[in-house]
């Protein structure tokens, strides 16, 4: 299927802005990410999407990350429940699984009030951190939460491939090593090969996993739900700065809010295929114009800066 033949599609699960609206009904967005290393994927994600619409945003994040990410914007929520393998290192076998158990249980509690989860912008690879998406993605699964995995928690994925099996709410966005990654766990690749796993096609890694949506980034972005795939190839730009995978997992959890609660429903597209599909085209539409103003000098906030104007222009 092409960009032609989907887009018609999108346009409908976009709400009309009224006044009859109230705060939260455009989408309420919680990311699980953000480590001592890396503020700046979580902060991206967030502001990618209420840049394209949603309108509140829960970051839930390593302590060490929280005061950093506040200060980035006023914007979004943050929660600071995840604790680092260095910050349990003094605690014993037992007080680090309560210490984890009581970091689940105040993020479920917050997850009510949210109706689209993201894991990864930032997450790092710490155990305990592991632990509490491990247990995160099971609670978005049993819920029907719309979850999009990015980052490291495709790193996750790609250890353990059956904490997404059968979840087709779920929508993993890897890059062409995470792609590869995948492919091994799933039995696709014998080795890791990046350049093998470029013909291996979303599809069947859709099919493998029996359910997620898979979107294959790259020159032209593939996505699918292992009956249906889309060529998103809309013009994106030749520059790659750190961050654009993180709009991209933004973008697309705003349009997933949106399909999850649309009354539109179409026989031909699955809404989480549409989703996927709508997120990557704003993506890309918004990082040509921004290559288009600033050349080599061009970073993620000028994608996140022009989501706006990009979003009029394509739907």
């Amino acid at each position: 299927m092409t960009t032609t033949m989907a887009l018609p599609a999108v346009r409908a699960l976009i709400p009309s802005l009224t006044n009859a609206w109230r705060k939260g009904q455009h989408g309420r967005i919680g990311i699980v990410g953000g480590s001592v290393e890396y503020t700046g994927a979580p902060f991206y994600a967030g502001m990618a999407s209420l840049k394209t619409g949603a309108d509140l945003c829960h970051i839930f994040c390593a302590e060490e990350a929280a005061i950093p990410i506040k200060c980035y914007s006023p914007e979004l929520i943050v929660h600071p429940l995840l604790r680092s393998d260095a910050a349990l290192e003094r605690y014993s076998a037992e007080e680090r699984e309560n210490a984890i158990h009581r970091a689940v249980a105040r993020i479920t509690d917050v997850l009510g009030r949210v109706d689209t989860l993201v894991m990864g912008p930032g997450l790092g690879r710490d155990s305990a951190v592991f632990a509490v998406v491990r247990k995160l993605i099971c609670h978005a699964h049993i819920s029907n939460t719309p979850l999009i995995l990015d980052g490291d928690a495709l790193y996750l994925v790609s250890t353990d491939p059956e904490i997404v099996r059968g979840n087709r709410n779920a929508i993993l966005t890897p890059n062409a090593m995470e792609y590869a990654r995948i492919c091994v766990a799933v039995g696709l690749l014998r080795e890791l090969n990046v350049a093998q796993a470029t013909l291996i096609a979303p599809s069947a890694v859709s099919q493998a996993l029996q359910g997620p949506i898979v979107v294959r980034k790259g020159i032209a972005d593939v996505i699918s739900d292992g009956t249906t795939s889309i060529t998103q190839d809309a013009s994106g730009c030749p520059r790659r700065c750190g961050g654009q995978g993180d709009v991209l997992t933004g973008t697309i959890a705003t349009f997933a809010s949106w399909a999850s609660s649309s009354s539109t429903v179409s026989d031909e597209w699955s809404p989480l295929l549409l989703a996927a599909f709508g997120g990557s085209l704003l993506t890309r539409s918004s990082a040509h114009d921004a290559f288009e103003r600033h050349g080599r000098s061009m970073t993620a906030p000028d994608i996140i800066q022009g989501l706006g104007t990009a979003f009029v222009q394509t739907f």
